[in-house]
């Protein structure tokens, strides 16, 4: 139970406990969890060794367990310091019994660095990169594409040296991206990008006035973008393009209604022909989060979410002195129209156009993402918009527009580069790393951008497959 972990920081949209100094609550919670696991581990310690000790031998046994579960651990063989130092604590614990040697090991390997962290040692003094090994880029790759540790297929080629080469490294990645807990990634990428991941979170998404804004729902509300994007990469294209335009739907349990109760395939798709939903978006949970509170002004929160996660652009906060008197005319027009004048102050202007101009696009939908076509006061809705920056292919009269210019947007799909990097590395690319961005951002421009090219390009980069200086 990890439920008292502290919450990890974030690099961008996503989670990393890279990011920050390692707390005493955290040290804390790891030692108290591998307390726990391991007392109820060794209950049945014969078969966690998985070594018959009346025949082999208790220390034997305990030698081949210490190598056997550090190796795993540590996603790397243990060096002959970790095993003498685990097979002496292993010792202290034998004096009261083979259980509690087993225990002690079990706590210890459970609270390491090696074990809780994707340790990669700096570099010696004077150099400025090192070649990863075949194990820590075993771990990268498979933490990235799986979010799991390296099977055994994986650890054979760490151990061969089949991933100190660049066919090596593409070849175990082309082989992780056919398991089914790529596609899961990919998902789980998705709903971190797009923050859906904290519609549970009831102190952060709060929207007291819609009474099917229940528990029931926002758990289906979190798995809805994971199911929409394995549908993609599974049965579509498993392209940037098809996840920003795609027009149908995966509901299930309260979501059907929430899209009108549509005809629902054997696949568990909802085909929405009418233009009410394209892509990811457009998906009611993506819309319920974006504004995670009850506003007036939906569509600058949901612009803001486009440029700054699909197009990476940062929008510095408002001026101190921004003027928030409404215009004399303001009880007459519609949080639309109101939102609209607001593009006129030139105190505003700059920003709100980037940001309102997009949102737009969205007003058609409410605060927990059903579809409508006017507002709560009657008003009839206006969805056009711009995309400034892409030119004069930005304008849009509709949603449909609007993420069909997005998904064939090449703004759109170098962007996309910057924030696998972020999710494959923990951290923000530098100047240098500008070499692999590019190589991403290449391999999505062609056609209508497979994700699969992307990150091959990625994992056979520099800046996957060396450490650099601290």
């Amino acid at each position: 139970d990890v439920g008292s972990f502290l919450a990890d920081s974030r690099t961008g949209q996503f989670t990393t406990n890279a990011a920050l100094p390692v707390q005493e609550l955290d040290v804390d919670g790891y030692a108290t969890v591998a307390e726990a696991t391991a007392k109820k581990l060794v209950q049945n310690v014969q078969a966690v060794v998985n070594c018959n000790s009346a025949t082999t031998g208790e220390d034997q046994c305990a030698a081949q367990f210490i190598k056997d579960l550090g190796g795993r651990a540590y996603r790397r063989p243990l060096t002959i310091e970790e095993e003498m130092r685990l097979k002496a604590l292993y010792a202290v614990g034998k004096a009261d019994s083979y259980a509690a040697g087993i225990r002690l090991v079990v706590e210890a390997v459970l609270q390491s660095p090696h074990f809780l962290y994707m340790v990669e040692p700096a570099l010696d003094s004077g150099k400025k990169l090192r070649s990863l090994t075949g194990y820590e880029v075993a771990t990268r790759l498979s933490y990235l594409l799986t979010g799991s540790m390296p099977d055994a297929e994986l650890f054979a080629a760490a151990r061969s040296g089949a991933l100190n080469s660049v066919a090596g490294i593409k070849a175990a990645a082309e082989r992780l991206m056919t398991l089914p807990k790529f596609v899961a990634q990919v998902g789980n990428f998705h709903t971190e990008l797009l923050s859906v991941d904290t519609v549970t979170q009831n102190q952060i998404v709060t929207k007291p006035a819609a009474k099917k804004f229940d528990a029931a729902l926002r758990a289906t509300m979190v798995d809805e973008p994971r199911k929409f994007v394995e549908y993609v990469m599974k049965k579509g294209s498993g392209s940037i393009e098809e996840l920003l335009t795609a027009t149908y739907v995966l509901p299930t349990g309260g979501l059907v209604g929430t899209y009108g109760n549509p005809k629902i395939d054997a696949d568990g798709r909802a085909l929405m022909t009418d233009g009410s939903r394209s892509g990811l978006l457009t998906l009611a949970s993506t819309q319920s989060v974006h504004p995670r509170i009850p506003t007036s002004s939906a569509a600058v929160n949901r612009g803001y979410m486009v440029r700054h996660e699909f197009l990476c652009e940062t929008i510095p906060p408002p001026p101190g002195n921004v003027d928030f008197t409404p215009p004399a005319n303001a009880a007459q027009l519609s949080a639309q129209e109101l939102l609209r004048e607001h593009q006129s102050n030139p105190t505003c202007k700059g920003c709100h156009t980037l940001m309102d101009s997009i949102g737009f696009g969205f007003e058609n939908y409410d605060l927990v993402g059903a579809y409508r076509t006017k507002d709560d006061r009657g008003n009839t809705l206006d969805s056009s918009g711009d995309v400034v920056g892409l030119g004069d292919d930005g304008k849009f009269s509709n949603v449909r527009e609007m993420t069909q210019k997005l998904g064939s947007s090449s703004q759109v799909r170098a962007c996309m580069a910057k924030q696998w990097f972020r999710y494959a590395l923990g951290r923000d690319p530098a100047d240098k790393d500008s070499c692999t961005t590019q190589l991403f951002t290449e391999a999505l421009s062609k056609g209508k951008g497979v994700l699969q090219d992307g990150l091959l390009a990625l994992v056979v980069s520099d800046s996957f497959r060396f450490k650099g200086a601290q």
